[in-house]
């Protein structure tokens, strides 16, 4: 009787051949979703076959970045924190040698930064990194392998958009200062004329969201906060459940009525009043903090001046600071004044 094909044989056998055809990544996937969950030993082959497979069909790229996002963000327990040993894990398997050379590669990592909640530093400082090697170190680079000269394309505005406003990110939706640093250091080192329309938004909004945005980090519970939260949801059961139990404890006597709607609030009421509350307070301090104070006035006319000139996307940087910030510190005035503005 012939056994069926398993996919470590698979395994071997396209990895010795160097080539998946499209049916070969059909085999793949249904090997891989028959048990309904993306194990280790799954993700092991499909890192090992990205790696040895010169010729691949596209639609191997399509489960290589599906199965792996499935298997660092949605199958974590709690689903979306990517634990500092996946990421290791991760980052070992795409970049040892701290560059990512494939695009696949660069688009698993992008999509693990955009659809966690929580993630490692490193991961997202990976596709910082790689946006900015594939720009200004084209030649050398797998991913900038055609590019014509040293110019920040539409698609890498894409790529930074989602990383640096990804939930996961340094400062989740808010911009950092070392991602600041990084967007300064390529605006610097390439033609403000040469790069996509784009950019020039891009740069200007990046940076005045940094400047005018000093609000904290936005607070994203702790993986253990995050797993206590969904064990007392499934503990908690059903509305149904719920208001069954509090109908038997009345029933017995067990609860004084005035106390029920109180301690139970199966809908959630008292909850959302108390998260609008502090969203109210929230939008208070962020508006009473949209300013350029003296360290952040120093710091951007320092990194606008290393250079000795202010390019249009720098002055289109302060014409929007001007415009939009309802308080600058005086220190800003002689560089608003040498930008004509």
């Amino acid at each position: 009787m012939t056994q069926p094909l398993r996919i470590e044989h698979l395994d071997e056998t396209l990895r010795a051949s160097g080539h998946i055809e499209s049916q070969h990544s059909l085999q793949l996937r249904r090997m891989i979703y028959a048990k309904g969950s993306v194990t280790r030993k799954d993700a092991d082959i499909l890192f090992k076959l990205d790696r040895a497979c010169s010729q691949k069909d596209h639609s191997f790229a399509a489960l290589y970045v599906e199965a792996l996002t499935d298997y660092f963000v949605w199958q974590t327990e709690p689903k979306g924190y990517v634990t500092p040993e996946l990421a290791a894990y991760l980052i070992e398997n795409v970049a040892a040698d701290g560059h990512l050379e494939r695009k696949t590669e660069l688009e698993l990592v992008l999509n693990v930064v955009h659809w966690a909640r929580s993630c490692p530093d490193n991961v997202v400082t990976l596709v910082l990194e790689s946006v900015r090697q594939s720009v200004l170190l084209s030649r050398d680079t797998p991913l900038g392998a055609n590019r014509p000269r040293a110019a920040i394309g539409a698609g890498d505005v894409a790529i930074l958009r989602k990383a640096l406003h990804a939930p996961a990110g340094d400062g989740s939706l808010l911009v950092t200062r070392r991602e600041a640093e990084l967007l300064f250091g390529l605006n610097e080192a390439t033609g403000a004329g040469e790069n996509d329309p784009a950019w020039r938004d891009f740069f200007v909004r990046a940076i005045a969201n940094h400047l005018l945005n000093p609000m904290d980090t936005p607070f994203v519970p702790t993986q253990d906060e995050a797993a206590r939260r969904e064990k007392w949801l499934s503990d908690r059961g059903s509305v149904g459940q719920l208001l069954s139990g509090v109908g038997n404890a009345l029933a017995r006597g067990d609860i004084p009525v005035a106390q029920v709607w109180a301690e139970f609030d199966p809908f959630g009421v008292a909850q959302a009043r108390k998260d609008a509350e502090a969203e109210d307070r929230a939008t208070r301090v962020r508006l009473s903090r949209e300013q350029v104070d003296a360290d952040e006035a120093k710091w951007v006319a320092e990194r606008i001046l290393r250079d000795g000139a202010i390019d249009e996307n720098e002055r289109a940087l302060l014409a929007f600071l001007k415009k939009e910030s309802p308080s600058i510190d005086p220190a800003l005035q002689p560089l608003f004044k040498k930008a004509g503005l």
